[in-house]
């Protein structure tokens, strides 16, 4: 089974996306901060990473290319609050598949 971690501090959006994910077959471990998705990172391992377009304490960009450097395999894919759920799921899909790259 895939695993995705989703980063997001709102609980409703990231257990939106969750069990969304859930919904594909995928494994989905929730991290509420950058600081909580890093050691996720260094506890898991993820085929992808969702971020938010907004953290706090640091930037979405900053958060990415830490876990770039951490797990380079890992894709990232940034989902804003507007953005359709429908297709992140599509996205990660895809991923999981090796029919795209985030």
């Amino acid at each position: 089974m895939s695993s995705i971690l989703v980063v997001n501090e709102i609980s409703t959006e990231r257990e939106e996306i969750a069990r969304a994910l859930q919904g594909e077959g995928f494994k989905v471990v929730e991290a509420d901060s950058a600081t909580s998705a890093v050691r996720e990172i260094w506890e898991g391992t993820f085929i992808a990473a969702v971020l938010p377009t907004l953290l706090t304490g640091t930037s979405t960009q900053a958060l990415q290319d830490q876990l770039g450097q951490m797990a380079p395999e890992i894709e990232v894919v940034v989902h804003g609050k507007n953005d359709e759920l429908h297709r992140l799921v599509r996205k990660i899909c895809d991923i999981r598949d090796g029919v795209a790259a985030a």
